[in-house]
């Protein structure tokens, strides 16, 4: 079967998209997958067929969505559809362009709306794979939207809420695409909006499944790349690790603004004023000198080896780095910045195996190093193996790519 992936957002959006179509491939299909420019080289060195789309998506994020989001996630997401609502010309031009070449879709939280208009044009099997549990529920443990812990009314609410600007994400190809359709293909395209099948490829020790907006929501486990054999980490953190005691890692990924660099700078002086050592991700400008021996700054590690040689692990909260804290095994605390980032932050709270919360607003030295103090408890620290075993025993691309597969045989 010829399948296309529609993939889009940052790189932790497009590294489990890789990781199921690699799965894919390995059973015999023949999969495509979309890629703005900033990265197609990326998708082209795993060896599939790149279905380009002509925009760099993230340098337009980084300057114009990013610098001064809203503080709400209403306003979060208001302004992520303003940014897809930019891109749509070039979306539209490659997803219409690839969607007779292919039998079967994929799409994801961004790219579901194109797919599911197409769909209503010229029929497609279809499947989305969302990698953060992006329906309102009562449950504070389904749902990124919700904002209380357990079950609660508030919850629903406060997603339907969120959800109300969040519609310009969803029907973001239907405005593009719209005026060239049927009544009746219109109401196909939203009739497929809300009825695709959907499985969230994320670990169920930390997503509950849940029936959610009268689907049964199932959790496959986070689709972790198979790492290339002969990977290892350079010789200058090996001789790093080997020089003392288990450091905290410390990462926020790439953003690159003022706010991130100064959580950074409070994440490190946290860990040092609690006598840690650290390993620093770079790409946020934190100045590098003046902190001594106790500290190491590296471009990028694998965190299958990294992660579980550390003490415990600060981090932004994204989906893909909260799953691969957990499967280390190592206690975490996540710093969140924006979106799905405060409820990852949350969840691991609730299930144990984190320090409280520090949102990026509040942040300070203090604040952190309080809440890797509470890592070191020996109940946190035990949960967090326990819940290692259980993520490292989830086989996320197997159990996707079986989800896939099914569906789209289901519906052909």
């Amino acid at each position: 079967m010829r399948i296309a992936m529609l993939a889009a957002g940052s790189r932790g959006d497009y590294q489990p998209v890789l990781a199921l179509a690699a799965g894919l491939r390995a059973r015999g299909h023949e999969v495509g997958v979309t890629a703005s420019s900033d990265y197609v080289d990326d998708v082209r060195g795993t060896g599939f067929a790149v279905e380009e789309v002509e925009v760099e998506a993230l340098r337009i994020y980084n300057e114009q969505v990013a610098p001064g989001m809203p503080p709400t996630l209403p306003g979060q997401l208001d302004r992520l559809g303003r940014w897809a609502a930019e891109l749509a010309p070039e979306v539209g031009r490659t997803v219409r362009g690839l969607w007779p070449r292919y039998d079967a879709v994929v799409s994801t939280a961004l790219t579901i709306s194109w797919a599911a208009v197409l769909a209503a044009v010229d029929p497609r099997p279809h499947v989305t794979a969302l990698f953060v549990p992006a329906f309102p529920s009562t449950w504070g443990d389904a749902s990124m939207l919700s904002v209380r812990e357990g079950r609660s009314l508030t919850n629903l609410v406060a997603g339907r809420h969120a959800l109300g600007p969040g519609r310009s994400l969803s029907t973001v190809a239907l405005q593009h695409l719209g005026p060239g359709l049927s009544r009746a293909q219109r109401l196909r395209a939203v009739r497929n909006l809300v009825t695709t099948p959907t499985f969230l490829a994320h670990s169920p020790q930390v997503i509950a499944e849940r029936r959610v907006m009268g689907r049964q929501i199932r959790c496959t486990g986070y689709p972790f790349a198979t790492l290339p054999a002969g990977t290892r980490l350079s010789a200058r953190t090996e001789a790093f690790l080997d020089a003392g005691p288990a450091p905290v890692y410390a990462g926020f990924g790439s953003q690159g603004s003022a706010t991130t660099r100064d959580a950074l700078r409070h994440t490190v002086s946290a860990a040092r004023s609690l006598g840690h050592r650290v390993i620093v991700l770079r790409g946020t400008g934190l100045e590098e000198q003046g902190w001594g021996d106790s500290v190491l700054f590296v471009d990028g590690e694998p965190h299958e080896l990294l992660l579980p040689r550390a003490r415990a692990a600060v981090h932004h909260g994204g989906a893909g780095t909260t799953a691969a804290v957990l499967r280390s095994g190592i206690p975490q605390v996540v710093v969140p910045f924006v979106l799905d980032q405060p409820f990852f932050g949350r969840r691991v709270r609730e299930i144990g195996v984190a320090g409280d919360p520090v949102p990026v607003a509040g942040a300070t030295t203090g604040r952190i190093a309080a809440s890797l103090r509470r890592t070191e408890d020996a109940g946190v620290r035990r949960r967090a193996a326990e819940v290692g075993a259980l993520v490292r025993a989830e086989d996320g691309v197997a159990r996707g790519v079986d989800l896939i597969e099914s569906t789209l045989r289901r519906h052909r």
